[in-house]
């Protein structure tokens, strides 16, 4: 039983005999930018705990100037570096994929990695009896502040159990896996959006191909939540332009009016909570709206079916 929650059943380890059990090769893929201590952390934990019978590592540097692609290389030999001239933010996610080996690909952040050295068998094996399933999204948690992340999914989610996952758009990030297959046969991150909220338009893109996704609260990731490299202000201001462009890219016209007017609303709700983002959202909506035009010619709008079968996902983009 993991200390994290009390109803969180994963394991801590598991058996020799297991280790021989025949599963698939896996890659573990960690995005990293300028967070040299962080990443150095996360390699460290991976490269002495997992216990999986067949994985590769590949980290993808966004133009570091700390050292990071040098430290990798020379501290974890047998990591794959794949270190890029400028920094395309998520989008370095992609080369996970055109680069894996693996079944399946875990994406970590460079302060995320598996809750316990059983995590990776557990969501492979979990995978291998699903064949429907094509993404997992992991619970996702701060064991420095004790905050759940992926708190917000679960009061969202419908259906489902404890021990099965539950379907829906879900994502996070820095703690999911994904069949490479079926990430092949998408667009991928997109470069454009740069950082936050591109989850919301990488799960759109499963959806219209009819993919399934869970949330499966039995497997976790550790968030060790580094602040090196962030700002809030231009969280919010990039975060409320990316929401905008995912509606305009997916939506059809009818939908994406209401949706953008209601989205708006919901940021004049959180301008009042929190005056201090004002300028960074109305940067963010102006610039949003001002890219509407090139989003929509994308990619192909969902359906009408489609549209009306998110209603759960409505009330998760609108949530508090």
């Amino acid at each position: 039983m993991s200390m994290l929650d009390p109803w969180l059943p994963e394991r801590w380890t598991i058996s020799q005999a297991e280790m021989r059990t025949p599963l698939p090769k896996i890659t573990i893929g960690i995005l990293s930018y300028n967070r040299i201590d962080d990443l150095r952390r996360t390699l460290d934990c991976i490269t002495r705990s997992v216990q999986y019978p067949d994985y590769e590592i590949i980290v993808v540097d966004n133009a570091s100037d700390d050292g990071s692609a040098e430290m990798t290389r020379t501290e974890f030999p047998s990591v794959k570096i794949v270190a890029i001239n400028q920094n395309i933010g998520t989008a370095g996610r992609n080369i996970f994929y055109k680069e894996a080996r693996g079944k399946y690909v875990f994406s970590f952040d460079d302060d995320s990695f598996p809750a316990t050295p059983a995590t990776i068998y557990e969501v492979v094996s979990f995978l291998e009896r699903r064949a429907e399933v094509d993404a997992v999204t992991l619970y996702y948690y701060q064991p420095l502040t004790g905050f759940v992340e992926t708190g917000e999914i679960q009061r969202f989610r419908s259906g489902g159990s404890h021990e099965n996952g539950f379907e829906g758009l879900f994502y996070a990030e820095g703690g999911m896996c994904i069949r490479t297959s079926s990430f092949l046969r998408i667009s991928g991150y997109d470069d454009e959006f740069l950082v936050y909220g591109e989850g919301l338009d990488l799960t759109l893109q499963m959806y219209k191909c009819d993919m399934t996704l869970l949330y499966h609260p039995g497997f976790a990731t550790l968030h060790m939540k580094s602040f090196s490299n962030r700002d809030n202000q231009r969280m919010v201001w990039r975060q409320s332009r990316n929401h905008i462009w995912t509606l305009a890219k997916h939506f059809p016209l009818y939908a994406l009016l209401v949706l953008v007017g209601v989205l708006i609303l919901r940021f004049g709700v959180s301008i009042a909570l929190h005056p201090k983002r004002l300028m960074s959202y109305l940067k963010g909506i102006l610039d949003g709206i001002a890219g509407i035009p090139a989003q929509r010619r994308k990619t192909r709008k969902l359906t009408l079916r489609q549209v009306l079968g998110l209603k759960r996902w409505y009330l998760f983009l609108y949530r508090w």
